[in-house]
């Protein structure tokens, strides 16, 4: 099926897959969702956080707080001098995130404008951009190749050996040291501050025409490094107790799919847990080895990880069934109130938003594992979804850009353009991708005719 039909459908679906009402057995032999062992979700950060004594730790901290309202940038601030170590690391790694899927967003856009829509007036050095691209993307043999053909460009040659020689010596994104010699250093890591920003484009090359036209163009490495410089910071401010657990935090957001493998399960503190998609520590493994294998990690995990135990009875013949998944966040959400009404003593104001927050966090998690399974628009339907529950709760501006940069790699640039436009005042470096937006955008509305609006 044509990829950008399918996402179009996706948009139309949402709607349909959003409601509010709870799963109902329609009699005809459909599977209805069952409740969560309660022993295993009482381990849940909502459950335990409905007792006072537990939920006291983030209560009345100004960093905590803006931590529960997805505000890193005063997170930042606020821990810089609290002494909250784990709280500062934890920052760090939400920027390093952020500015990761931005590097995606920038490529995604960047490959689909250039690459697919490749014009003969583009500059030659462009060449290099879409290998920078390929590379965020992945797409390592494709990258190598690109280098290669870039070495000898006048503007970025430099830039493109410094890569080539990268992925010969590891196949990998290049290190800090690396990215920061390619686009620019951002002065030593420094916990609890955020580097420069640079608002000019890389370069700006005349396009290949009898009228010379500027293009400004914007290299995606400035924003691996600047997440490889929050991830710096977030080692640097975790606790040594807690070695490891970036690494298993950070796959969440990886940018290309890793390697299927087991991952072991790591005891947590709760300064990695409160106000997490992850839901207790099982979850962090769980969802880290779901990135490479899917459904199988689901049954490896379903005893151990809530979130793979809410995933686990929305698999239906070797498939992950949305409208189940959705139905398995309601009821869990029910069931955490519930929970936390008996641990707390009654309902309680903040009993609805935590639960609400479960109940976001399964949809995020069959997008997961959807995703390593090769099913598009079902992963695309939790995307959406998840994204459109965050209206009311506070949108996590990290997943917020991973889903502009889903939607960029699917040639559509008005809902990232407006993502960025929300998000530019608190994150001045996103800025930076609207460049590679407005180029596809550009390039898009050149294409598309008067009934095919572009998206």
């Amino acid at each position: 099926m044509n990829r950008w039909f399918t996402i179009t459908w996706i948009g139309l679906a949402v709607g349909a897959f959003s409601c509010d009402n709870p799963p109902q057995n329609k009699g005809d032999g459909a599977r209805v969702h069952v409740a969560i062992d309660a022993a295993l979700l009482t381990k849940s950060w909502p459950v335990r956080m409905a007792a006072n004594a537990v939920r006291a730790r983030f209560e009345g901290h100004a960093g905590w707080g803006a931590v529960f309202d997805h505000e890193l940038d005063e997170a930042l601030v606020a821990f810089a001098d609290s002494g909250d170590q784990r709280g500062l690391a934890r920052v760090h790694q939400g920027l390093a995130d952020l500015y990761r899927q931005a590097a995606l967003l920038s490529a995604n856009a960047t490959v689909e404008a250039y690459g697919v829509d490749a014009a003969a007036t583009d500059p030659q050095e462009m060449g290099y951009v879409i290998a920078v691209s390929h590379a965020i993307r992945g797409e390592t043999d494709q990258a190598k190749k690109a280098f290669e053909q870039s070495l000898d460009g006048p503007v970025f040659g430099v830039r493109a050996k410094a890569w080539a020689d990268a992925l010969k010596r590891h196949s990998t994104l290049p290190d800090l040291e690396t990215l920061m010699g390619i686009s620019g250093d951002l002065g030593p890591v420094s916990p609890g501050t955020e580097p420069p920003v640079l608002d000019t484009p890389d370069a700006e090359i005349a396009e290949r025409s009898e009228q010379g036209r500027l293009m400004a163009i914007v290299d995606p490495s400035r924003f691996l490094a600047r997440a490889a410089w929050h991830e710096a910071a977030a080692v640097a401010s975790a606790p040594a107790t807690d070695a490891g657990v970036l690494k298993q935090i950070s796959a969440r957001y990886a940018t290309s799919r890793p390697a299927e493998k087991t991952h072991l399960e790591l005891s947590l503190d709760d300064g990695w847990l409160f106000a997490a998609s992850d839901l207790n520590a099982a979850d962090v493994s769980f969802i880290a080895e779901a990135k490479g294998a899917g459904l199988v990690a689901v049954g490896r995990w379903s005893d151990r990880s809530i979130l793979a135990a809410a995933l686990a009875p929305s698999i239906n013949e070797s498939k992950l069934d949305p409208q189940l998944v959705l139905d398995a966040g309601f009821a869990l959400q029910k069931q955490i109130q519930a929970l936390m009404a008996d641990v707390g003593g009654g309902e309680m104001g903040f009993h609805r938003p935590f639960a609400q927050r479960a109940r976001i966090a399964v949809l995020m998690a069959g997008m997961i594992v959807a995703d390593a399974n090769d099913q598009y628009r079902d992963a695309g339907i939790l995307r959406l979804n998840a994204l459109e529950r965050m209206d009311q709760l506070g949108v996590d501006p990290v997943f917020a850009i991973s889903v502009a940069a889903w939607d960029a790699g699917n040639r559509s640039p008005m809902r990232p353009e407006e993502i960025i436009h929300q998000f530019k005042s608190s994150y001045p470096a996103l800025v930076a991708t609207r460049a590679p937006l407005e180029a596809l955008h550009l390039r898009r509305s050149r294409h598309a005719g008067p009934s095919n609006p572009v998206h």
